[in-house]
């Protein structure tokens, strides 16, 4: 739809938000459009998100439009990528009109781009990387570049993947301000690149650590952290090397059209940082 993020995907006062909410001006009835073809169905929830409607697609994904205040359309039917689906309402326990926006991969929440007031437009992409559906991944993940101001799950790795390069971080908070600029700048000094304090290709080669049976405490938890916090996995964050974490690199490498061998190495790692925000 329309509009602009009134809540993004996240931590939020009142718990963990696994969509994103999109607001426009408090107009009921505002259009809502399907973000991918699929089967929809309509769905009530009185106690959560009222009216809404959820769409099955490809690749284990469903995609779900909560608090509507209409239909568009019939339970069970297949519709179009952009088509009109329903219109923005405050059922369920909306505070306020707004569409919350979700989507799940295999049952599990998927992480969503954006942030709070961001504008959004119907019918434009998402900066978003969704491995295992066709023209949207699966292969040829970059490094991405990170520099002081930008902040997400790939930031919570470059500090926790610092800490195991013994720098002691007073924040691991996912923000890329000055403690990390400063510290990112004191690594790439002693392990000879250049020192510009941005993490791209060969600082994130440096940085990174093979995550496998019996490795260290940080890469580990800096993979499991993003697994559950960024690609929806339910593991305990602990720092341990267990089945669970196996099962969750391997499910993720094979949605990534990765070798699913359950060792984060330098392509898995690449995948989880470029798939992730």
């Amino acid at each position: 739809m329309t509009g602009y993020i009134t809540s993004p995907y996240g931590p939020r006062g009142n718990g963990y938000h696994y969509g994103v909410d999109i607001g426009y001006y408090g107009e009921i009835g505002h259009p809502i459009y399907a973000a991918r073809s699929g089967t929809a169905y309509t769905a009530e929830d009185p106690g959560g998100y009222g009216n809404y409607i959820y769409i099955q697609h490809d690749g284990g994904y469903v995609s779900e439009y909560g608090h509507l205040n209409s239909f568009g359309i019939s339970h069970g039917q297949y519709v179009g990528q952009g088509d009109y689906i329903g219109g923005m309402g405050a059922d369920g326990n909306a505070q306020g009109a707004h569409l919350h926006f979700e989507v799940e991969r295999n049952g599990g929440a998927v992480s969503l781009p954006g942030y709070d007031g961001q504008n959004v437009t119907a019918g434009a992409g998402m900066s978003k990387d969704f491995p295992g559906i066709g023209g949207d991944g699966g292969g040829g993940y970059s490094w991405p570049i990170y520099s002081n101001g930008d902040q997400g799950e790939a930031v919570y790795s470059i500090q926790y993947l610092l800490e195991h390069h013994d720098y002691n971080l007073q924040y691991h908070d996912g923000i890329y301000g000055s403690e990390v600029t400063s510290t990112v700048q004191s690594f790439q000094s002693a392990n000879g690149l250049s020192v510009d304090g941005v993490v791209g290709p060969n600082t994130w080669s440096a940085l990174i650590v093979t995550v496998q049976s019996g490795s260290a405490y940080w890469p580990t938890y800096a993979a499991q952290h993003h697994l559950r916090y960024d690609e929806g996995h339910s593991i305990a964050v602990d720092g341990v090397y267990g089945p669970e974490t196996q099962g969750a690199i391997e499910s993720f490498q094979s949605g990534a059209g990765l070798t699913v061998d359950g060792i984060v190495g330098p392509n898995t790692w690449q995948a989880l940082v470029d798939i992730g925000n």
